[in-house]
């Protein structure tokens, strides 16, 4: 990868600036060599399609304002197209507007025309709150419009506001948006703003990227989209599988030059009792387990019932009652095992476009009866349940007697008494499973994860899916929630036989 040190240097963006305060190695990639890139995946698709959503519909809050064509316009063609539009007093706003001052290159989401012969910045996020790098965001786009010499009033942050409850109908876009200025937070990023892009610069002159470990930043604040090429050689077991572990023990271990858990001293300072275990398994090579736990299931009442739910969270809300980002239920799969061992598997998969929540809810008291213990895997069904409990009030009770001393939640069972040195320092039951129960797993399936899971929901209900389509991605959801509960029963037989 090695070549002459460059003399002429790529120009920065926004999203450049913002990948070289994350990672410089991450800024010297994207620049030289974009193909080593990991491929964006459907999930994380939606993401971005969701950002560009929001983005077109705040737009809204700021009528009458001129559209400069986005990323589909040549950024030079661009700049001239927002200078005049500037000049022009009967434009109240610009959309997508372009600037370029010292080889750094912006669109700005929103431009609007305010009184003094100013003129307010506006960045829209999707998320619903203001975020640290949010502020570094801004604070680049507005060293470049002052470097261009346009007078800036007000700094600004648009975002979804989380409480806002969706009625029917159009969106209430006052209510739905939220606008925040952080003028007051952003100008004292002056001075930061200019020393990183000098930092920059003298690095991309660089003949190789930067010697970056690869560490938390790797996933903070978002994923690094070149995460597979600087893992690709890792070792089989890095630091970073130890469970719950900060900066400082990072650092100490980096310190010592330990890369790898194996090659962690017995005795090493700063462990806690988990990442001691961890340790231990995979510098031995054994597998943990505590024979406390095969009791602890033994003493199930049955029928057991093992649980998994399927849950979107449109940022948009869909339907009434609901706000930006709930978490709403569409499906649930159920394996009840007798006490001879007999099975039992029950399903819901919602269809249509209305509310899925009511018969959720209802199909699910009557699978699950009132007797016997629900094994689940984390807290999520059970915080789901609640939140079903408060929307539906005829059905509260029911729906809190559910969780109300029938719940046994796996997660922190295996975390507190078993690893396995393929758990890979995960205790999700996608790396668990493969480790205990080698035999059973997801490759054969079309849907792998709830992500998949919640980006195919969303597609099969759309009124614009064609109808073989909607079969398939009906199909599919049915055998990967399935899947799940049959996995939760297999680890269940495995840990109940005990070591």
């Amino acid at each position: 990868m090695s070549v002459p040190s460059r003399r002429q240097l790529p120009p920065l963006s926004k999203s450049r600036f913002l990948a070289g305060l994350q990672c410089p190695k991450r800024l010297y990639l994207d620049c030289y060599y974009p193909e080593l890139a990991d491929l964006v995946d459907r999930a994380q698709q939606v993401v971005f399609d969701t950002g560009n959503e929001i983005g077109e519909l705040a737009r809204d809050l700021y009528p009458g304002g001129l559209l400069l064509g986005g990323e589909r316009v040549r950024h030079d063609d661009a700049v001239r197209k927002t200078g005049k539009a500037l000049s022009d007093p009967g434009v109240p706003a610009i959309y997508e507007a372009a600037f370029t001052f010292e080889d750094v290159r912006i669109r700005a989401d929103v431009i609007v025309r305010a009184p003094g012969g100013v003129f307010d910045l506006v960045e829209v996020k999707s998320g619903t709150q203001v975020k640290e790098e949010h502020l570094r965001d801004v604070s680049i786009q507005h060293h470049v419009l002052e470097g261009c010499g346009i007078p800036i009033g007000r700094t600004c942050l648009a975002h979804l506001n989380k409480d806002y409850v969706y009625l029917e109908g159009d969106y209430d876009l006052r209510k739905l948006f939220r606008v925040d200025d952080v003028t007051d937070r952003v100008q004292p990023l002056h001075t930061e703003v200019l020393t990183a892009l000098e930092a920059m610069r003298l690095m991309l002159r660089g003949a190789e990227p930067p010697d970056a470990k690869p560490g938390r930043q790797c996933s903070q604040p978002h994923d690094c989209r070149f995460y597979g090429h600087c893992h690709a050689n890792e070792t089989e077991h890095p630091v970073l599988q130890l469970p719950g572990a900060g900066q400082e023990l990072f650092d100490a271990l980096g310190e010592s030059g330990i890369g790898d858990i194996r090659a962690i001293p017995a005795d090493f300072p700063g462990l806690n009792p988990l990442q001691q275990r961890v340790r231990n398994c995979v510098a031995n090579n054994w597998m943990y387990l505590d024979r406390n736990l095969s009791k602890t299931l033994k003493a199930l009442e049955y029928p057991v019932h093992f649980l998994d739910f399927e849950t979107f969270n449109p940022a948009l809300p869909l339907y009434a009652g609901t706000r930006p980002y709930q978490v709403v239920p569409f499906q649930w799969s159920s394996h009840t095992m007798s006490s001879d061992g007999g099975l039992r598997h029950d399903e819901f998969l919602h269809s249509g476009d209305v509310d899925p929540r009511e018969n959720f809810a209802r199909s699910l008291l009557e699978a699950l009866g009132e007797s016997g213990s629900i094994v689940v895997y984390s807290g999520f069904e059970e915080t789901r349940i609640r939140e079903l409990a408060t929307a539906l009030p005829p059905l509260a009770d029911r729906l809190t007697a559910l969780v109300s001393g029938r719940m046994v939640d796996l997660l922190p069972l295996v975390r507190n008494h078993c690893y396995h040195p393929e758990f890979r320092g995960s205790f999700s039951l996608k790396s668990v499973l493969p480790a205990l129960v080698p035999e059973l797993g997801y490759d054969d399936l079309e849907i792998r994860d709830g992500g998949q899971a919640s980006v195919a929901y969303a597609e099969m209900i759309r009124s614009s899916c064609p109808p073989a389509r909607r079969d398939l991605l009906r199909k599919s959801l049915l055998a990967y929630c399935e899947r799940d509960t049959e996995a939760m029963v297999r680890l269940f037989m495995k840990l109940r036989e005990g070591p």
